[in-house]
């Protein structure tokens, strides 16, 4: 990450004087009781502070505070904002804070709380005739405040960017162990993940953007987008590994099903799209096996035309097992062979069977009269052999037309 342009802000300046004193020699006399005030004021008002080993505290939280402070009399010394190397400890010890989870707003307040304990302890020796070196000292630090909050955020950032990045890194090594199937203890040891007994292994597909398609929009700036509001929405989700593209992927969870249809609808909102997961149960050792069969499953839930959804292999049993190649499967699609340069009949007959075998309905759906839906039935069973109103008939005609599905996507 560039680091931030620091700018030397310069006030209008002369010797500014309180209680008849040099401001900076009257701050360098205080410094070590105001360190100390400066500490106590940390711990008591700031409650990240307060959680910090005392060690720590006398340590480096002292030694920073010290020289921050020493930093503010160089500037009400010279009237110049310090930059470069006078500021490089607060830069290095914004890292440390970011490599120790300190977060960013406690940090900031920190040096703030600094600047307020030492503004005043100085005002209250302010004479009335001095009143003009008050305003242009609370300028100086003011100025002083900004150049460290910019300092000190760009660090900060940069460091929690680096170990973001060392972290993902680390994590996508035990994905990719778990995937290929190879061991994935000490990936995960190294990484700070506990494998679980068992994962929710779930394979997801996400839908089009509609600005995917916007003219003049690039599309993959878009599918970049939606990526990455699902990868931040994973990621809240504890022990959760993904490897994602901008149509779907993989997700190893530590959720249940239930968990899977709330994360399924915050995806879907999120993003923007529908989201379809597919779903299966599977021990760290079993994932390859697990991520096939979700794939699988997911392309069952695509060449039925099923709506976006969790879906297991429970609810596909049939949809599934038809789409394995098997003799069996080739010769019930073969029943309707007929019907594949007739899509008006095909129409009908998916639009009479989803509808309970409801003629009326199916008319309505299809927007045409009840008689044109008798008659494309009729055609079908001249066709075919094969009934539509048959009883007798319609399980075969419900898996002939599955297993029609199933060879015409998956081959």
């Amino acid at each position: 990450m560039p680091r931030v342009h620091e700018v030397i802000v310069v006030t209008d300046h002369k010797h500014l004087r309180c209680g008849g004193v040099l401001v900076h020699e009257l701050v360098r006399s205080r410094l070590s009781r105001l360190v100390d005030e400066v500490l106590a004021r940390l711990v008591a008002e700031i409650p990240m502070y307060g959680q910090l080993p005392e060690e720590e505290l006398q340590g480096d939280i002292r030694r920073i505070t010290d020289q921050s402070l020493r930093a503010f009399v160089e500037t009400f010394r010279t009237g110049v904002v310090p930059t470069g190397d006078v500021l490089a400890p607060l830069r290095e010890s914004a890292k440390r804070r970011a490599e120790e989870g300190v977060p960013l707003e406690a940090l900031l307040a920190a040096y703030h709380l600094g600047g307020k304990v030492c503004a005043d302890d100085v005002a209250r020796d302010f004479r009335p005739e001095e009143l003009p070196d008050a305003i242009a000292l609370n300028r100086l630090i003011l100025d002083f405040l900004q150049q460290v909050t910019a300092i000190v955020s760009a660090s900060y950032f940069e460091e929690r960017q680096s170990i973001a990045g060392e972290d993902q890194a680390s994590r996508q090594a035990v994905l990719a162990a778990l995937l290929e199937g190879r061991a994935a203890d000490e990936a995960a040891l190294r990484a700070g993940v506990r494998l679980p007994v068992e994962f929710l292994v779930a394979g997801l597909a996400f839908g089009t953007h509609p600005d995917e398609r916007q003219p003049g929009v690039d599309p993959q700036i878009v599918a970049h987008r939606k990526l990455r509001r699902i990868r931040v929405e994973l990621d809240r989700l504890p022990g959760s590994m993904a490897s994602l593209s901008a149509d779907g992927g993989i997700a190893l969870l530590t959720c249940s099903r239930g968990d899977a249809e709330n994360l399924r609808g915050r995806l879907s909102r999120v993003a923007g799209v529908d989201v379809t997961l597919a779903i299966t149960s599977s021990s760290p050792g079993d994932v390859p096996a697990a991520t096939a069969l979700v794939r699988d499953l997911l392309g069952v839930v695509r060449s039925h035309r099923r709506p976006p959804g969790v879906y297991a292999l429970d609810d596909l049993l049939l949809e599934y097992q038809l789409s394995r190649p098997t003799p069996a499967r080739d010769r019930l699609a073969d029943l309707l062979t007929p019907l594949i340069d007739r899509s008006d009949l095909l129409a009908t007959l998916r639009c009479y069977l989803g509808n309970a075998r409801n003629r009326r309905q199916t008319a309505a759906d299809l927007h045409v009269h009840a008689n044109t839906v008798d008659y494309r039935l009729r055609q079908v069973a001249r066709l075919t052999g094969l009934d539509p109103s048959s009883d007798e008939q319609l399980p075969r005609i419900v898996a002939a037309l599955v297993a029609l599905d199933a060879r015409c996507s998956l081959g």
